[in-house]
């Protein structure tokens, strides 16, 4: 009779995690979507911090009632960045990310949240912003351009966009670095065409419109 009880009681057991694993399982298999999103209403930074690490932080602006942030005005780098939306009731103006929960890494479409992380670091003069795989694996994704004491802005590299996550056509708050390879390519090409009409001399260009009249 006791056999029987534990027997049951084994089964009932098995039943009850088999369902929780299931049901954990269905929760972490979700497929996300992306939705674009206008590139200049957001903004990427790199804020310092103790011993002289940095944190990642975006802002997306989402109405124009008040700013979100403040960029300097000189053309040198790096940009540093004034956050303005401490200073009011921000909700529904501005929206901010401040930890991995609230930004990842997507890749030609595939998210990429659970095998790479985000982090900061100085190198060469200025704050780069790196993916890292869980085999350690290293991407540029941007940089500041420089350094200096406060909040700067990060410029992304060719290919790179800001994107946000999306389930079943629902918009939610968490943010993608979203890289596209032709993007990429495109860009490339574009950068060495503009590149190549930068170095054209400027008598060239005269002789040229001499010749249009």
């Amino acid at each position: 009779m006791i056999n029987i009880v534990k027997t049951g009681i084994t089964t009932i057991l098995a039943t009850i995690v088999l369902g929780i694993y299931s049901k954990t399982a269905a929760q972490t298999n979700f497929t996300f979507d992306e939705v674009q999103i206008d590139q200049n209403q957001v903004i990427a930074m790199a804020m310092p911090q103790e011993y002289s690490s940095y944190k990642l932080m975006i802002l997306e602006q989402n109405s124009n009632e008040r700013r979100c942030w403040r960029e300097s005005e000189t053309k040198l780098y790096p940009i540093v960045v004034e956050p303005l939306l401490l200073n009011f009731n921000f909700a529904g103006i501005c929206e901010q990310a401040t930890d991995s929960n609230d930004y990842s890494i997507r890749v030609n479409g595939n998210d990429l949240s659970r095998s790479h992380r985000l982090i900061l670091e100085n190198v060469g003069d200025e704050i780069k912003l790196f993916s890292i795989s869980l085999t350690g694996d290293k991407n540029l994704i941007g940089r500041t351009r420089g350094i200096s004491d406060g909040i700067m802005k990060i410029f992304l590299e060719p290919g790179w966009k800001f994107t946000k996550r999306s389930y079943q056509e629902k918009v939610l708050g968490h943010f993608y670095f979203s890289y596209d390879s032709f993007a990429a390519k495109q860009d490339a090409v574009e950068q060495k065409i503009a590149e190549i009409e930068a170095q054209i001399p400027d008598f060239l260009e005269l002789d040229d419109n001499l010749n249009r009249q």
